[in-house]
């Protein structure tokens, strides 16, 4: 990047937006193994796939400052789910997937999350526990569909679903999305981290705006460089 386009990416939604027009289908941008199989989404693929779900969720009703609670494992999804809830201006909210419905129902509340993208029966499950405790729920998003067929509660919606609400709403409300990503600024809140709970019974909400995670990828990179060429593993998303 240049000096200007380093100033004009001030958030993850423009570095996305950015790394889509460059490199589109030439380069990917996240692999992920299924079935033994890694499976590449090119930047191109992963730019549509937060536009869709960016825009479902604003039909569903996402508004800016709605808190989105992530729960799953490390797959593309989560990602998709984090860029897209930053698109609509709203602020992803990470849980493990370990957590008891409990400490889950405890994250929601705190953060007052309107919404939930969780990665399975399990993730499911844990929600509609607690849903009667968390009246400001609207929706809960499901990426694996495997043993939910059945789930018939009106609060549960599939990716697929909400990805297809996304193309058609994008018909109804042309340039929303380039529109949004255009006007985020460095300073808007972009994610509540949740600490461990090393003090009190209950952790505590780490705010984060993007000039602040920016500043600490910043520093990283001074410390440990990373190249185009690279393959990198994380270990969470």
């Amino acid at each position: 990047m240049t000096l200007m386009d380093l100033e004009k990416c001030d958030t993850w939604p423009k570095v996305l937006k950015y790394n889509s027009e460059k490199y589109g289908d030439t380069r990917r941008a996240l692999r992920h193994k299924h079935y033994g199989i890694w499976q590449p989404y090119t930047w191109k693929d992963y730019y549509l796939k937060v536009k869709s779900l960016a825009l479902g969720l604003m039909s569903l009703g996402l508004e800016p400052g709605d808190k989105v609670l992530i729960v799953g494992d490390n797959a593309p999804e989560w990602y998709y789910a984090e860029l897209a809830a930053q698109c609509g201006h709203g602020v992803p909210v990470g849980a493990y997937s370990d957590l008891t419905p409990k400490e889950i129902k405890t994250l929601a509340e705190h953060s007052d999350a309107r919404f939930a993208v969780v990665q399975d029966q399990e993730q499911v499950d844990k929600l509609l526990m607690v849903k009667e405790a968390l009246p400001a729920l609207k929706k809960v998003l499901f990426w694996d569909y495997k043993g939910l067929a059945h789930y018939k509660d009106p609060i549960l919606i599939g990716f697929r679903e909400v990805m297809e609400r996304g193309e058609n709403y994008e018909k109804e409300h042309p340039g929303l999305f380039d529109r949004n990503v255009e006007s985020g600024k460095a300073d808007d809140v972009c994610a509540i981290v949740y600490t461990s709970g090393t003090t009190g019974e209950e952790p505590k909400g780490a705010v984060h705006t993007f000039r602040t995670l920016r500043a600490g990828a910043e520093c990283h990179l001074r410390l440990d460089p990373w190249h185009e060429e690279d393959n990198l593993v994380p270990y969470l998303p």
